[in-house]
């Protein structure tokens, strides 16, 4: 477990350069160009999309398929992942029809900000990048397959193949530069990216024509159980992904820059998420479920407490570390060009605060895990909207005395509370089921 944390926490801290290098070239190559803009909307709406759509089934798959491996065998495990996998890329075409159809009138609705042919492109660019969120969205679920098995290498470094595709697009383009030179790197990275997963899963199927045959026409019992929950997870995500939205949009309300400073702590915060909370959730989610698999509920009690420590003490130093050097951090990363010395201190004053959300978040993000890992769909869905609800009512409190820095801290309040609540609803499951 150790092992595998530390393998996926360097490799993400590899794809985070890789697409630090990308934004540099873009910002070279682009500026803060209309197209770019354009662009960014339409890459942003669609990352939300796959995001969302692979909070569905993916995370009730895992649990599933830990499952059936432990009580049926792997051939049994393997045929219920093909089938989610053709449900998820079904699911995904008719997302992706339903925008190209509507694409246009998407479009004209959250971008009231741009000229009509800024728009036009905008809508454009929509259908130009299709491809990447029927492939960007399979690759999600074919990486959740992947790490059920314990493979843990590609799953997290294939991804960077989007930012490098991206850059390559840029370099061979040269002068001629547009917003459809992004959108051909971003489609034949995705592209890569779903092609070296699937070759990664068909090396671990069976070669058997009659197994490929029963794929083909039976379906597996547990695919009504990934079914079933898949929906609470899909609204689950929903609601936790809006929260950002919302953030951003109230933080609009306040003086000029707000939402950019807010923007600029979440990235630093981002940093430190990305190779403590990624890794740890993608580690210990098929831990968690071949635990829940065989009801191993004492194992199961002793795993959350020492991974959620071992994680929590090894962030801690770093959000120290951003809550008294907040400045200096933001000054090195940022400060420079167009990025004064006021604008450090605005984006220091909000790091302060947006830094504690880290060990709660970290806690909440373990958790949640077991949550999945025991089928608790319901109370997924709950915990979501009930922080989304707490979040807005927070933000409009907090921010008339401090601004964007309140905003931060209603985040901060939401994650310990939502930390607690997951907590101690994990415990009281693995008692009952203990119990029975």
């Amino acid at each position: 477990m150790v092992s595998g944390f530390l393998l996926v926490a360097m490799l993400t801290v590899v794809s985070k350069i890789v697409s630090f290098a990308k934004d540099a070239v873009v910002a070279a190559k682009l500026g803060t160009a209309d197209e770019l803009d354009a662009f960014m909307l339409v890459f942003g709406f669609f990352s939300f999309a796959s995001t969302v759509l692979a909070g569905g089934l993916p995370e009730s798959f895992v649990p599933a398929y830990a499952e059936l491996r432990e009580r049926r065998g792997l051939r049994r495990a393997e045929r219920l992942g093909v089938q989610c996998a053709a449900w998820h890329f079904a699911a995904l075409l008719i997302c992706g029809g339903a925008l190209a159809l509507f694409a246009p009138q998407v479009i004209g609705y959250t971008t009231h900000g741009f000229t009509p042919p800024k728009q036009q492109l905008a809508a454009q660019l929509m259908r130009g990048l299709l491809p990447f969120l029927l492939c960007f969205g399979l690759a999600q679920h074919l990486s959740a397959w992947l790490r059920a098995g314990r493979s843990f290498m590609l799953a997290a470094s294939a991804p960077m193949l989007v930012p490098s595709g991206i850059i390559i697009a840029l370099l061979l383009a040269g002068d001629q530069v547009n917003a459809w030179t992004l959108v051909s790197g971003t489609v034949w990275g995705a592209v890569l990216h779903v092609m070296v997963l699937l070759i990664a899963i068909a090396r671990r199927l069976p070669y058997s024509l009659r197994w490929w045959r029963c794929v083909m026409q039976y379906w597996e019992p547990g695919l009504r159980v990934v079914l079933r929950n898949a929906l609470p997870f899909l609204i689950g995500g929903v609601a936790f992904g809006s929260a950002v939205v919302i953030d951003q949009t109230m933080a609009a309300w306040l003086s000029a820059g707000s939402v950019a400073v807010l923007g600029y702590s979440d990235k630093v915060c981002a940093i430190v998420l990305a190779v403590t909370a990624g890794p740890a959730s993608d580690v210990l989610f098929p831990h968690f479920a071949e635990l829940v698999a065989r009801r191993d509920w004492n194992g199961l009690r002793k795993r959350l407490f020492v991974s959620a420590g071992l994680i929590v003490s090894a962030a801690l130093p770093m959000t120290l570390i951003l809550c008294l050097f907040a400045p200096w951090v933001v000054s090195m990363l940022f400060e420079r060009g167009a990025f004064g010395p006021q604008d450090t201190q605005r984006v220091a004053e909000v790091l302060r605060f947006a830094a504690l959300q880290i060990p709660f978040y970290i806690v909440g993000t373990v958790t949640a895990r077991v949550a999945v890992s025991l089928q608790a769909s319901r109370f997924i869905l709950m915990i979501s909207f009930s922080a989304l609800a707490l979040n807005a009512s927070l933000n409009w409190l907090l921010m008339r005395y401090l601004g964007a820095a309140g905003i931060a801290l209603s985040t901060v309040i939401v994650h310990c509370l939502c930390a607690i609540a997951t907590w101690a609803a994990c415990l009281v499951l693995i008692r009952r089921k203990e119990a029975a």
